[in-house]
């Protein structure tokens, strides 16, 4: 595995928070907030044991409202450096601040008795980011599980097209898909802080599709093979690449 300086779970996770939703055909909510971060497992360290680690961590109302763990599957050059992403998720920036910054002065965060996340697994903190996750579909079956398949897909917009658009064509996806029998929960995520890498600032987008069940995961992709057609009546306002396909691990639930 990489190795790389030390952070804690808390310090630069990964948030996409989905409030704010709206029906199809409204206009586009104003989302809520994510931080990434990606990690690699220490050597010796299974991702089993990061995940079981970070389900029994305590926890109180300084944690982010959802934390996942999201493992890389086919991921491309990702997998060079990282094994899995943390996803933390906060509704705002004023309820990200206060969280996060109450539980740095906590002084159990500092001296933790027990096994530590940096006994399991290294996070490199140059890969940060936030961004800003919109939920496509309020209606769809969701995700309430320990873990499921899930797919992201980087675009880039056209010139003249917005995130506007980008949101609607998402709907007529998950409209499509629908049609066809499949209701796996569509987000749609722009960058707010942190490395952009070669997307040019404010025409990065990326789509998220996380079904409910693995199992739903593989019955989505075979009704495209089926002969399903999502882009059917739809104009494309972006380039995407290749869809990377992803474990997510749920390890926190606020209220679980």
């Amino acid at each position: 595995m990489v190795q790389k300086r030390t952070i804690g779970l808390i310090g630069f996770v990964a948030v996409f928070f989905l409030l704010g939703v709206s029906g199809y055909g409204q206009d586009m909510p104003s989302g809520g907030l994510v931080r990434l971060v990606n990690c690699s497992l220490n050597e010796g360290t299974t991702m089993a044991e990061a995940v079981n680690w970070a389900r029994n961590a305590p926890r109180d109302d300084t944690d982010a409202s959802l934390i996942f763990f999201r493992q890389a599957i086919f991921t491309g050059a990702f997998q060079a450096s990282s094994d899995f992403t943390i996803a933390s998720y906060y509704p705002s920036y004023g309820e990200m601040v206060s969280r996060v910054g109450a539980r740095g002065a906590l002084p159990q965060n500092r001296v933790r008795p027990g096994r530590r996340a940096s006994d399991l697994f290294t996070c490199d903190p140059s890969s940060a980011r936030l961004n800003r996750s919109r939920i496509v579909n309020p209606d769809s079956d969701g995700f309430s599980g320990e873990g499921t398949l899930m797919s992201s897909r980087l675009c880039r917009l056209n010139e003249g097209a917005s995130v506007a658009d980008a949101y609607a064509f998402a709907q007529g996806i998950a409209r499509n898909f629908a049609a066809g029998g499949d209701n796996s929960l569509m987000q749609v995520v722009t960058r707010e802080h942190g490395p952009v890498g070669e997307r040019v600032a404010g025409r990065g987008v990326a789509l998220l599709t996380v079904p409910a069940t693995p199992e739903g995961f593989a019955s989505r992709r075979d009704l495209q093979a089926g002969g399903l057609r999502a882009l059917q009546g739809l104009t494309l306002p972006m380039a995407c690449d290749y869809p990377a396909m992803w474990f997510t691990h749920a390890v926190h639930r606020a209220g679980n």
